[in-house]
């Protein structure tokens, strides 16, 4: 093998880095074989070149140099409770270190410490340390990149009112926390490994204007992405996989942007947003978490927008906790094994345009109040929509589409509007009413139903169908079992297979059946009326002999529809 005598190596390694260099080597070859007594000599802008080997020394830098490892060497510390480098000093380079082993745990330092602005912390590794691995304190402009940082038992990088600075392609793993960012701003993390940590990947506190970018964040004990008390945020163009808790937790926060992340396999939810308002949740793919694909909990004015939400093991969106004035529109929710949307004691929400296909069951409200749902296309999932005690809710223009239960069902449900919707081939009934007053039910189409197309029970009462046409039910067209003070106006009852029409009050409980069509009539046609009018009543039949009349039947369902 071929060697170098030491004095040509020394030769060409000074020819390389220049006259003005100093050279540090632990075997006493160099011009310091201390780091310290370099730093101590080194003038304003100068460079310092440490070659391979353990050096063990708490470093002090209090000017602006460049300290440059050729070959990796260690710095061990050699009293082990203080950093192992302090940075006091602006502009200072860092590159091609390992730290290892420090044992302060002091909650504002760390085995790097920097106290002053604009480090350069590149290619280095930083591990063992009993406290953090790299803290920015109170300073600003920062670059960190490039570097290896584990198996710290606090943060593995740690910014503390740090601003301005960039976090970049770093490998941070096995720590108590990834990237903890407190009481910073103005920051760009990206392009970093995040992963295996003991706490969250990344915690974002009290920080505000800082983006999070195309960062690989896997494996974390808590949360992949914990944001809280914080606003004003990007988290874009993330991959968040494989956490024990949440993909992305946002909790008391504003005003954040999560946008074209892909959340995946996370223990709770891919997205939470906790007592948070104003976020902006788009473009994301969400998929396979344990819980809900995205939860929204006790939180207002948020727009959830065009997000793929699929294969979920409990709900795809939820609203929950009194969550409010909420925008779900334009989204894709399938395969969750229990709710495709669903609203549970929150009110004031809007759910528009959205694809919601493949779920246990599509749209489930409970216990909420002034929701709208509204051009969403609902196919094949258990219930369409399922709204159960439920107050001044609008279901409009929806198609509903192969559910295997009912299309739509009511239980509890007042004082609502279901409007111009298609309601086509549901196995059980298209349009479901239980214990339910108050209700509107206009301009359906509700078709190809298994089982009634509109059905009331248990004490439905004062509730009004006007405009509808249901056809080719496999029952019966309207089937009121129970209630009374219900009104069936205007509507188009065609080729229904049992009967049209069936109402087990008869007159006595005041359901008005009034001005419908209906195709098993033989209508008698009163020539002296303007309209199509049949001149004689139809006979609506219900249990135990009880009798109805529609004393006005059109004999034209355009006419009786008016439209």
């Amino acid at each position: 093998m071929l060697r170098w005598p030491t004095a040509i190596l020394l030769i060409l390694i000074l020819a390389n880095i220049g006259a003005s260099a100093l050279l540090v080597d632990s075997k006493g070859t160099g011009d310091f074989s201390k780091i310290q007594d370099a730093i101590d000599a080194s003038e304003a802008g100068g460079e310092i070149i440490v070659l391979n080997g353990t050096y063990r020394e708490n470093l002090v830098v209090d000017r602006p140099i460049t300290l440059r490892g050729d070959g990796k060497p260690v710095i061990a510390g050699g009293n082990s409770s203080a950093p192992l480098i302090t940075i006091n000093a602006s502009g200072v380079v860092l590159d091609g270190f390992v730290f290892s082993g420090c044992v302060d745990e002091r909650y504002d330092s760390g085995a790097v410490l920097v106290l002053s602005d604009e480090s350069t912390i590149v290619n280095n590794t930083v591990s063992g340390s009993s406290g953090h691995g790299i803290h920015m304190l109170n300073s600003k402009n920062h670059l960190i990149s490039g570097n290896l940082i584990h198996d710290n038992s606090k943060a593995g990088i740690q910014f503390s009112g740090a601003n301005y600075s960039r976090i970049a392609a770093n490998d941070i793993r096995q720590n108590g926390y990834g990237i903890f960012i407190d009481r910073s701003e103005q920051n760009r993390i990206s392009d970093s490994d995040v992963w295996d940590n003991r706490g969250d990947g990344i915690v974002i506190s009290a920080t505000s204007m800082s983006e999070f970018i195309n960062n690989s964040i896997h494996n974390n004990s808590e949360n992949g992405i914990y944001h809280v008390d914080s606003d004003n945020n990007i988290i874009t163009g993330n991959r968040i996989r494989d956490c024990k808790n949440c993909g992305i937790n946002i909790d008391r926060s504003s005003y954040v942007m999560i946008l074209a992340n892909t959340i995946e396999r996370c223990g709770e939810m891919g997205v939470s947003l906790d007592t948070s308002n104003i976020a902006f949740v788009t473009l994301n793919t969400v998929s396979d978490n344990h819980l809900n694909g995205i939860a929204i909990l006790g939180s207002n004015y948020n727009t959830i927008s065009r997000n793929l939400v699929r294969d979920n093991r409990d709900s795809g969106i939820s609203l929950r906790l009194g969550s409010e004035r909420n925008i779900i529109t334009n989204n894709e929710i399938s395969a969750s094994r229990r709710y495709g949307l669903v609203f549970d004691g929150s009110n004031s929400n809007t759910a528009q345009e959205n694809k919601i296909y493949n779920n246990t069951n599509g749209i489930v409200m409970l216990h909420s109040n002034g929701n709208s749902i509204v051009d969403n296309r609902i196919k094949e999932n258990g219930y369409g929509l399922s709204l159960e005690i439920v107050d001044n809710v609008i279901i409009s223009k929806n198609e509903i589409v192969n559910s295997s239960r009912d299309g739509i069902r009511l239980f509890q449900c007042y004082n609502s509007k279901i409007w111009a919707n298609k309601i086509r081939d549901s196995r059980a009934d298209g349009v479901h009413i239980t214990s339910s007053k108050g209700t509107i039910v206009s301009e359906n189409d509700i078709e190809e139903s298994g089982g009634y197309g509109v059905q009331f029970l248990d004490h439905s009462n004062d509730n009004l169908l006007v405009s509808n046409l249901i056809k080719n039910s496999g029952l019966g067209g309207v089937y009121i079992f129970e209630g009374e003070t219900n009104f069936v106006v205007n509507c188009a009852l065609v080729d229904n297979s049992e009967f049209s029409g069936r109402d087990n009050c008869g007159m006595n409980c005041r359901n008005l059946w009034y001005s419908n069509y209906y195709s098993d009539f033989e209508c008698e046609e009163a020539s002296w009326v303007e309209e199509v009018v049949c001149a004689n009543p139809y006979v609506i039949q219900g249990h135990r002999g009880a009798t109805n009349f529609d004393t006005r039947p059109f004999s034209d369902r355009s006419i009786a529809l008016g439209r």
